[in-house]
């Protein structure tokens, strides 16, 4: 049994949480004994990871040593950090890391010098997508791709529960970069076309004040975190995601899996992951996003066709993929 510490800021509801989550669900499977370690305070709803959580503040002056303490006490054999912070703020250990990265850098510069550290002291880098990989090359380390998975079975062959009108929907943090806003302009731009569709936005974040302001007079619901995400999507027709930027998104995965057409946007890894199986438009453009609902809209056959090209895509993001090339690489730095 090898003991691996995640550390992330929260266990909030998200994408790089729910990786977090699913590999500490399977882990016993793999001879892995995990802790999850975090070191931001977040409101709202949480993600049980079904293993022990250490609760550290970064802004404590002994977070330092708060930290080894942990690493010492519970015998880790591995930390993995969940990001380029997270390695950041690690200290100097005496047990291999891991880092994994799962966003760009975006406006963290003034962090550069500290995350180049991190990434340095890293015994191994992962990025869940090529993208990412790519744009990390600067640290001139070997980046391994380590696509995220999911229990696919949970999200294929489900029954669709369809609403009227026709039903978009969005998972995702209420957080600017996630482009919200622009979801919504696009609606407004519908309806001034005289085209009528519903919105369900599942997710808590800082800009939900914001959101709910530029929802007024369109048809949408705010949902908070969804636990259920499965049963979230069968209420859905089509799923979209106008990020300004992504890794690899957890979020459009279940979507896909769920045999949901997707509309995204064309940044990060999703091009790569969607592919021909699904409508791709560029960032920050209510307008081609739109073109590309009504398209969907207007076309019962278009959404079953991209519904079943990305189920048939989406196949090789299984979450014990994930997992057992983790297990791997968690022995190969324990030796090192």
């Amino acid at each position: 049994m090898i003991r691996v510490a995640h550390l992330l800021p929260s266990m909030a509801v998200g994408g790089r949480e729910r990786i977090v989550a699913d590999l500490c669900r399977s882990s016993a499977e793999h001879g892995i004994a995990p802790l999850v370690i975090t070191f931001d305070r977040a409101d709202g709803v949480a993600l049980d990871p079904h293993a022990p959580i250490v609760a550290l503040d970064r802004s404590d002056r002994d977070f330092a040593k708060q930290m080894r303490s942990t690493i010492d006490a519970r015998r880790i054999d591995v930390v993995h950090a969940q990001g380029h912070v997270s390695a950041a703020l690690l200290p100097e250990l005496d047990v291999p890391v891991v880092t994994t990265l799962h966003v760009a850098l975006g406006k963290g510069w003034r962090w550069l010098p500290a995350i180049a550290s991190g990434l340095r002291r890293s015994c191994a880098i992962t990025a869940v997508s090529d993208d990412l990989a790519r744009r990390f090359r600067w640290i001139r380390r070997p980046i391994e791709v380590i696509p995220p998975g999911i229990d696919l079975a949970r999200f294929c062959g489900t029954q669709r529960a369809t609403e009227r009108p026709f039903t978009l929907g969005i998972a995702a943090r209420l957080h600017p970069v996630k482009r919200h806003c622009d979801l919504l302009a696009a609606l407004h731009l519908l309806q001034r076309r005289d085209r009528h569709c519903r919105l369900l936005i599942a997710g808590e974040g800082p800009a939900a004040a914001r959101i709910r302001a530029r929802s007024t007079g369109l048809d949408v619901t705010m949902l908070g975190a969804v636990a259920d995400i499965p049963g979230y999507l069968r209420r859905l027709d089509a799923f979209v995601l106008p990020s300004d930027h992504e890794g690899t998104p957890v979020a459009l995965i279940e979507a896909m899996a769920s045999g949901l057409p997707v509309i995204a946007s064309a940044v990060g890894g999703v091009p790569a992951l969607v592919g021909a199986a699904g409508l791709l438009v560029p960032r920050r453009n209510p307008s081609r996003l739109a073109d590309s609902i009504e398209r969907l809209m207007d076309s019962t056959d278009l959404q079953r066709a991209l519904g079943r090209a990305a189920q048939t895509r989406i196949g090789s993001y299984r979450s014990d993929a994930q997992a057992r090339a983790y297990r791997t690489l968690y022995d190969v730095v324990a030796k090192t």
